[in-house]
């Protein structure tokens, strides 16, 4: 097995599509006469970074534009380094949202059309580095916020809970007995449409705020709830009243009574008892 063949199967067990990427600068190849390949040689039904499908025209191939590869393809035909070229293409399929599986199997449909072999392995590493730093950047840039609401992701929920059971391990202290989670459940009335429900996601994160505003963590979990991880204070049952209270008289300006459930969970002995708590109430 050749290494290019070994990169690919470790990303992918099913064999390389046949692809056409080069275009105009590609040879007559057999995958040129496919049914789904378009008048320019490379395969129709791109999808774009936001999943949408394109067709015919510029964009084509297994995700991929076929014109990012023209850099590579100008370093071949001159018989310059490669590296540079597919450094640059690696960066810009990764802004695309083009998959290193797409990225990959264009790179090797190139040299197959240009050089009648498989990708060098300069090409293959200057790509997929440069694919994967350009794709963490973008990752790094990421908040680890619903940007609507402003509560925190369900990932980063987990995250602070590990680290809860993991300072009450090493303090000796129970969780269950310092922390626990507040939970809101907002009621919609039959016939709210999705917009209307998160605008009572926004309502019931503002009133989280207002009563746990001492750093507790406020996050999201699922579609239809919101929760508040927070110290097991004397006054928590007077903190849960004063949620439900501000919650049901939120918007004064309206006569439809704004309902919600509002209620303590208890936190388990174990962090994997924990999320499992978290799934369920992630769930619809």
């Amino acid at each position: 097995m050749s290494l290019f063949a070994d990169i690919r199967r470790r990303f992918d067990l099913r064999p390389p599509k046949s692809l056409n990427l080069a275009g105009s600068l590609a040879r007559s190849t057999p995958e040129a006469s496919s049914p789904d390949l378009g008048s320019s040689g490379a395969p129709l039904g791109r999808r774009d970074p936001h999943g949408a499908t394109k067709h015919g025209g510029q964009h084509g191939g297994s995700g991929t534009d076929h014109s990012a590869y023209l850099a590579i393809a100008e370093a071949l035909h001159d018989g310059a380094d490669v590296v540079p070229a597919s450094d640059e293409v690696g960066r810009r399929l990764a802004a695309d949202g083009v998959s290193l599986l797409e990225a990959l199997d264009g790179l090797s449909a190139l040299y197959r059309s240009i050089a009648g072999g498989e990708p060098a392995f300069a090409a293959v590493r200057a790509l997929s580095s440069s694919w994967a730093e350009a794709s963490l950047i973008y990752l790094h840039t990421l908040s680890c916020e619903d940007p609507l609401t402003g509560l925190s992701s369900l990932a980063h929920l987990r995250s602070r809970l590990g680290e809860l059971y993991r300072e009450a391990e090493f303090r000796g202290t129970s969780v269950p007995q310092t922390h626990a989670l507040v939970v809101v459940e907002p009621l919609n009335p039959p016939g709210t449409s999705p917009f209307e429900r998160e605008l009572r996601l926004v309502d019931v994160a503002e009133c989280l705020r207002i009563v746990f505003c001492g750093g507790d963590v406020l996050g999201r979990v699922g579609a239809r709830r919101a929760t508040a991880l927070v110290g097991r204070d004397p006054n928590l049952p007077e903190q849960v009243e004063t949620v439900r209270a501000l919650i049901t008289q939120w918007r004064l300006d309206t006569d439809v009574p704004q309902l919600a459930r509002v209620w303590i969970e208890g936190l388990p002995g174990s962090e994997a008892m924990a999320e499992r708590v978290l799934d369920e109430l992630a769930r619809p």
